[in-house]
């Protein structure tokens, strides 16, 4: 079943709420100066000395960050929600998260700095993907000086350096090596990062959970051409994009899946995977 026929399903896992009250608490002046301190990448934990800045953790999260290059592709496909298909340049390297964000983040950040504590978590092990609304991500990435990747950056990633159609988005057994689809998942969400890794070292961008992308939503790139550089997508809409499929995918996502929602919808199959400028 296509995700946006579920567009309206309520979040089915048991839930617990971090707080109370009618809004998210303060901040205190030690996470604010918390927050400060560790604003620059510059500041983070290095995991790869021998290849500096390619793989960072934000102490303050614990979300570990890849650098991915700038680099020019083909962007869509011939699907009429994919077309037509476009070159596309992303013209700066930027930071994109390892795995998607965590309930066990989403936790340190409600109790650590402040997050929002009227957001539902599911009891549920702090290894699995975060449900979270394109609102939820976005105010999650303010925070911290993140922010939601474009429509285009997502896809680049998702490619790790293959080519849109590279055969490896169409063999089974590859798929299920590295995306927890329809096939092999159980209907069910997984502990990120337990898939093998793309070419620029991201797991899960194709199932698990659909994940928020910074654009409006348009069901087609109408009037994109070729050689369009660092693309945004329309200037205004009624919803947001998702991208890479989830667990219930069937037939399984490819690099171009993608859908659309209301910025305030919430359930098990949407997540977060936030990126930052250099």
């Amino acid at each position: 079943m296509p995700p946006m026929r579920w567009r309206h399903l309520l979040l089915l896992l048991p839930i617990v709420c971090c707080g109370c009250g009618d809004g998210p608490p303060s901040l205190s002046a030690a996470a604010a100066e918390r927050l400060a301190a560790h604003a620059s990448p510059t500041t983070w934990e290095d995991l790869d000395p021998m290849h500096p800045g390619q793989r960072l953790r934000d102490p303050r999260t614990g979300v570990v960050f890849r650098k991915i290059p700038a680099g020019e592709f083909a962007m869509g496909s011939t699907h009429p929600s994919e077309a037509p298909r476009h070159r596309v340049v992303i013209s700066r390297p930027f930071l994109l998260a390892e795995t998607e964000l965590t309930i066990a983040q989403w936790r340190a950040h409600v109790t650590g700095f402040a997050g929002d504590p009227r957001v539902p978590v599911p009891r549920s092990a702090g290894e699995l993907p975060m449900p979270v609304s394109w609102n939820d991500g976005l105010a999650f990435c303010e925070r911290y000086g993140y922010r939601l990747p474009s429509e285009a950056e997502w896809e680049w990633a998702c490619l790790g350096g293959l080519e849109p159609d590279d055969p490896s988005w169409i063999d089974e057994t590859r798929v299920q090596a590295a995306a927890w689809v329809h096939a092999n998942a159980g209907d069910q969400g997984h502990a990120v990062g337990t898939r093998q890794a793309n070419g620029y070292g991201l797991c899960d961008m194709i199932g698990n959970v659909w994940e928020w992308c910074g654009d409006f939503y348009s069901e087609t790139y109408a009037g994109r051409t070729d050689g369009i550089v660092d693309p945004r997508g329309p200037a205004q809409g009624q919803g947001r994009t998702l991208r890479g499929g989830s667990f219930f995918s069937l037939p399984h996502a490819r690099p171009q899946s993608r859908t659309g929602d209301m910025a305030l919808t919430r359930n098990e199959f949407y997540g977060l995977r936030p990126a930052r400028e250099l």
